[in-house]
């Protein structure tokens, strides 16, 4: 097979940057911005893009209404959904500005309420905390909100202990935070605990956003699951939550996992890490961020480690498609189940290669991705677009159809075939 010899400039490009697409083999969060008319812009523009920056997260716009509403005096902004139709979050932002309008609609509140009881989350921001506080949901609880809020929010709680000088407080699943800025530093936090704390630093640094300090906040929660699984290890851990392992989302957050064994790593403890980022794959098999780690973690017991995303890279370019697909091949052998590249990752490079019309390479790089990724829909569509730019009709709609057997609701594949239907 032809060789690909790929520009270096757009290579060390590519290795060089982080990726927010959302990776569509891991765990996928919904998130609602749930905006009134007056918002504070930055309590949810902010958070959104921190959401936005890091892979797993679906962010939408939600408000009483679809009517447009006002943020600042000075942005008018259309919301995807009402809180009525909306897909069920799991994860609720309430804003600051305009917290009058939520209070005095009671379907809003229940609508938290609800939300909150059946095990969702929910982060507040400035002032957004005086409706946690009118749902109830700051009872017998430490919170934080704007500084000139306190009293405003305290008359909503009979038993909530608001904290000044903190930018967050976690109580699990309901975080507050201080005004405007700090909704950013509780949600990198929210991020960590959900995906990593490495996840979070990455999309902190993608936003050039150098103000997040972890130890600023108060973390007024712990996992009682992780800590059973620090104090007793694996096995006993297994043992103990075997019922309760098969829905794992219900005890803990990959986030949460990954960072005890960063702990462990950090202290020398690499087998322990190990374990525990084994542990990790076992429940949540389809998250790459920790199989990145765990390779680090091998490396540090040298142990052997399979090839990851820049190795591929380095094959495709120097021995050609075949020596790269026969390594995938082979490492897939020696190292099963395990995912050695980002399907988003593999698939931007593809994207890169077609805007450069150089599609018989991004077909190959697509093809790898598919051999990763047999059961994602989204590489089948990726690779029938570049078949069907490159004018190859009959490969085009054989992977489209494949795209939407694996997902009937892909809109996208069925304007393609239609628009094929000629070819």
């Amino acid at each position: 097979m032809k060789k690909l010899y790929f520009l270096i400039t757009i290579l060390t490009a590519i290795a060089s940057q982080s990726f927010s697409q959302p990776l569509q083999n891991s765990q996928q969060y919904k998130v609602a911005l749930f905006v009134p008319n007056g918002a504070e812009l930055l309590d949810f523009a902010g958070p959104g893009e921190a959401f936005t920056q890091a892979p797993g997260f679906d962010v939408y716009l939600v408000s009483l209404t679809e009517e447009p509403i006002q943020s600042q005096g000075f942005m008018t902004i259309t919301p995807n959904y009402s809180f009525r139709n909306c897909p069920k979050p799991d994860i609720i932002l309430i804003p600051g500005g305009g917290t009058s309008n939520l209070l005095n609609e009671p379907d809003a509140i229940d609508w938290v309420k609800q939300h909150y009881d059946e095990g969702g989350i929910v982060l507040t921001v400035c002032t957004g905390a005086s409706i946690a506080a009118k749902a109830g949901l700051l009872e017998g609880k430490k919170a934080t909100t704007f500084h000139n809020a306190f009293d405003y929010v305290q008359r909503l709680c009979d038993d909530c202990q608001l904290l000044r000088d903190v930018r967050y407080v976690d109580n699990g699943r309901i975080i507050t935070t201080a005004g405007i800025s700090a909704g950013i530093d509780g949600t990198l936090h929210l991020i960590s605990r959900i995906k990593g704390t490495d996840i979070a630093k990455a999309a902190a640094f993608n936003m050039e956003y150098d103000k997040w300090v972890p130890e600023e906040g108060l973390m007024n929660y712990q996992n009682e699951f992780i800590q059973f699984l620090e104090a007793h290890g694996v096995s006993k851990t297994e043992s103990k939550f075997k019922k309760e392992l098969e829905k794992p989302e219900s005890l803990f957050f990959v986030g949460e996992l990954k960072n005890l064994a960063a702990t462990y790593s950090q202290a020398g403890a690499h087998q322990k890490a190990a374990d525990a980022l084994l542990f990790c794959t076992k429940y949540y098999p389809g998250e790459s961020t920790v199989y990145n780690q765990l390779r680090t973690t091998y490396q540090s017991l040298n142990k052997p480690v399979p090839p990851n995303y820049d190795d591929f890279i380095n094959t495709l370019k120097g021995e050609g498609a075949e020596a790269a697909f026969d390594l995938y091949d082979e490492t897939s052998q020696a190292f099963p189940n395990w995912i050695f590249f980002e399907e988003s990752r593999m698939n931007w490079t593809g994207y890169q290669l077609m805007s450069q019309n150089r599609m018989k390479d991004a077909i190959i790089i697509f093809q790898l991705n598919v051999k990763a990724f047999p059961h994602s829909f989204n590489v089948y569509d990726s690779l029938a677009e570049a078949y069907m730019k490159n004018e190859q009709w009959d490969e085009a709609r054989q992977h489209y159809n494949k795209s939407l057997e694996l997902n009937p609701r892909n809109d996208n594949a069925r304007k393609m075939l239609e628009r094929m239907k000629n070819r």
